[in-house]
């Protein structure tokens, strides 16, 4: 419902139609692709070809079956090219080509409708015809097996068995799984009151040995689901199982799809993007570019479903080699595009015209040069050697989380609601502040300001600490220079200077610095090399310490950084003061 066609045959074209053209240079299927990236110099070493029927392709999520339609499609034009009849080829292609798995049983009869249709279009009898094949969707429903049928095999794969219509083709059958199947089935035959089990287990064997394969190509746009929406097996199972990959359940399914494909073959799917910058996918990241390789990915970002409205899902579609890749991959970024058919169009001009300037060719070990792996194909060669040669944030600094309130209502307050006389105690008595100023994020606003709360405090922290659910963490650095920036935004980062004597919110965090560097840090994060870097440190909503921490800044003071920067502070603050809600008003600059 949601993969519209054109994704399904940059899929497609880039996997099946590329293992076609690297084993038949001379082809002319070329032609009849319109997304087909051509390989660049030194291209991976492939499986050898040199008959289409000796090619197979699998969806393991296979839906209704449009990603296996276009590739009989795909698969027809390579046998009319090799000569064979229509008839015989669309018969073989049902028969020797095409795979899929599914969980819902309507879904994979539809699949299987979609492959029989295809096959009468070339095929007039074939609907008709006696022994003509039937499509290999395979529906990998529950396995309901009862106490004592599988004595042979463990604990993990019952479980999973009859937990098959959730785990579906993520379950990844071993050799050692199969020949225990195999046993139990040949001791239940051997038993003549034994039928109901013997078919138990017989069904069990089919559908391992059906997850078993593994195929020249897969494709797939497998199905979304964050792990907080798991219910209690699922969550168990994929932990136990994708530990790498465990956030996301087509995360899951990316790292199923290298264990379908054969090595040397391909696996090409629509995924979240998420998996390209987030932290919790980082071994997974790490593991594609070092054992893997990226060979063509179109970062489609938001909108690139009609049928899915606004930023619910962003997601890339990418063909990755089933082993060490050597050579560059192709990038489109496509992610400031709305809407589904102008992304297609301006993919298709990218490769038509690749120097368009929003495609891109990068080696992927690039990418190990930047803190957490991101897969930022975008990156210019001078960040890239940023990363490499100048210190980070974090080396000079301190990013850290904020103070967390267990309860906002009796904790926080606009600093106009408080009694100023408790507010500004005389701390030359040695007692401490019933409350203090507190920085909580707010709006866009760099240099200085956004300072309207504060928090309940005592001495030492013990008033907020009362509070079941209060958290005071980084003590050492309370009350000394620092500057903060709003945790969630959707626009660009701004860093303000804090003041000295002010607390920090978690959705506020702080950066505590060195008196002598603080402006010049400042400055840095400001600039709009520091946003370059945060666009792919932060992809997200989140401007979180750890991505932030992460910047290459400068250690020395260069073309008078801190001086300008103390001129924009004295700007915005008289700016900022002009404002009746600033605590530091005096009067409005028009009176």
């Amino acid at each position: 419902l949601f993969t519209p066609e054109w994704s399904g045959r940059y899929m497609g074209e880039n996997s099946l139609g590329r293992l076609w053209m690297l084993n038949h240079p001379e082809s002319r299927l070329r032609e009849r692709m319109g997304y087909y990236v051509e390989p660049g110099a030194g291209a991976e070493d492939f499986i050898r070809i040199t008959s289409p029927e000796e090619i197979t392709v699998c969806d393991p999520a296979c839906g209704s079956g449009h990603i296996l339609s276009y590739a009989f499609e795909l698969l027809m034009a390579m046998y009319e090219e090799s000569g064979y009849r229509e008839r015989d080829a669309a018969s073989l292609i049902l028969e020797r080509n095409l795979s899929g798995m599914e969980i819902d049983p309507r879904a994979a009869q539809i699949a299987s409708l979609v492959l029989a249709m295809r096959a009468r279009e070339h095929d007039r009898r074939f609907r008709t015809r006696e022994g003509a094949p039937r499509a290999d969707v395979t529906v990998l429903s529950d396995v309901p097996l009862e106490e004592g049928d599988l004595t042979l095999c463990g604990s993990k794969l019952p479980e999973a068995l009859r937990h098959l219509g959730e785990v579906g083709s993520l379950l990844a059958p071993t050799e050692g799984d199969l020949a225990s199947l195999r046993a139990e089935l040949g001791g239940c035959q051997a038993d003549l009151l034994g039928s109901g089990r013997a078919a138990r287990v017989a069904d069990a064997l089919r559908k391992c040995e059906a997850l078993s394969r593994r195929f020249d190509v897969v494709v797939a746009n497998p199905p979304y689901m964050g792990s907080s929406s798991f219910n209690e097996f699922m969550s168990k199972w994929v932990k136990a199982n994708y530990p790498d990959t465990k956030a996301d359940l087509c995360t899951c399914f990316v790292e199923r799809g290298f264990g379908l494909a054969k090595d040397r073959g391909y696996s090409a799917m629509v995924t979240m993007q998420s998996w390209m910058f987030l932290g919790s996918f980082e071994r997974m990241r790490e593991g594609v570019i070092r054992d893997k390789g990226i060979v063509t990915m179109a970062h489609l970002g938001p909108r690139a479903f009609d049928a899915i409205g606004g930023e619910v899902v962003s997601v890339t579609a990418d063909v990755v080699y089933n082993g060490a890749f050597a050579g560059e991959g192709t990038y489109v970024r496509l992610v400031d595009v709305n809407g589904s058919e102008p992304k297609c169009e301006k993919l298709v001009e990218a490769i038509q015209n690749p120097g368009c300037g929003w495609l891109y060719r990068r080696d992927a070990q690039t990418f190990t040069q930047i803190p957490g792996t991101p897969i930022a194909y975008w990156a210019s060669e001078g960040l890239l050697e940023a990363f490499g040669t100048m210190k980070r944030l974090n080396e000079l600094a301190r990013p850290v989380e904020g103070i967390k309130t267990g309860n906002n209502d009796k904790c926080l307050r606009f600093w106009f609601e408080v009694n100023r006389s408790k507010e500004h105690l005389d701390l030359s008595d040695g007692s401490s502040l019933r409350w203090r100023k507190m920085c909580k994020g707010g709006d866009f606003r760099r240099w200085y300001g956004n300072q309207f709360y504060v928090c309940l405090w005592g001495s030492e922290g013990q008033l907020l600490l009362s509070e079941p659910g209060s958290c005071v963490s980084n003590r050492e650095y309370l009350f000394t220079p620092a500057f903060s920036w709003t945790y969630i935004s959707s626009g660009r980062f701004a860093a303000r200077i804090s003041a000295i004597d002010s607390l920090h919110n978690n959705k506020g965090p702080a950066c505590y610095c060195k008196p002598e560097s603080l402006h010049l840090l400042l400055g840095a994060m400001n600039s709009s090399v520091a946003q370059d870097v945060l666009a792919i440190t932060s992809p997200t909503l989140d401007y979180k310490p750890g991505g932030v921490g992460s910047t290459p800044v400068p250690s020395d003071d260069v073309a008078c950084v801190s001086e300008n920067v103390a001129a924009n502070i004295e700007l915005s603050r008289t700016d900022y003061d002009s404002f009746e809600t600033s605590w530091d008003f005096k009067r409005h600059p028009l009176l």
